[in-house]
């Protein structure tokens, strides 16, 4: 009995050590955080409140990460009203950070408040070719800023109004239905007994 308890505990202890002094000596993987998780384009704006292409004007750094000023160009998705809007981007190892000041971006954001924020999770990133096709492909040519769609014209047109049908035409088929389901109720009752 003894030997099986020990024969359990001395690969179990021996595991154990390696997992503990391993990370230190580089064998095993140390405990670092995993890398951030990107979105696939698709679900990212699927998720986005409002998908948009702009020129960062400005950035600078407030207590939620940073503020950037972009001068919007396009938009896919939502409602941008003003060409010029203010982005947060979140600070931290996850966050998008700071955008670069005169670089063009597709922005993929919340709104969280008043605010509209675009995260690293977001799926917000420098404008690329590859990038901009797989947007286009999903969400359309896109609107440039402000741009409100045309309103559809509508012609109304009467039909039919010179010889409208009399009632008892219209109503006949009608009555007809009736009148065979009360024969076939009336049949079914005097045959029933």
């Amino acid at each position: 009995m003894l030997r099986r308890l020990l024969a359990l505990l001395v690969p179990s202890a021996a595991l154990g050590m390696l997992v503990l002094v391993a990370p230190g000596m580089g064998g095993v993987a140390s405990a670092a955080p995993a890398a951030c998780a990107k979105p696939l384009p698709a679900a990212a704006m699927d998720r986005a409140s409002a998908v948009f292409t702009g020129v960062v004007a400005s950035s600078t750094t407030n207590a939620d990460g940073f503020v950037s000023t972009v001068n919007v160009d396009r938009v896919y998705k939502g409602t941008v009203a003003n060409a010029s809007v203010l982005v947060t981007t979140p600070a931290g190892r996850c966050g998008l950070g700071k955008l670069t000041p005169d670089e063009r971006y597709v922005l993929m954001v919340t709104v969280k408040g008043d605010r509209l924020v675009a995260g690293a999770a977001s799926g917000s990133a420098l404008a690329s070719d590859q990038l901009l096709a797989r947007v286009q492909a999903v969400l359309g040519a896109g609107e440039p800023v402000g741009a409100t769609p045309a309103a559809p014209t509508v012609e109304l047109k009467r039909v039919g109004e010179a010889n409208p049908t009399p009632f008892l035409r219209a109503a006949a088929p009608g009555l007809a239905l009736a009148l065979v389901g009360l024969l076939g109720w009336a049949a079914a009752r005097r045959y029933a007994h």
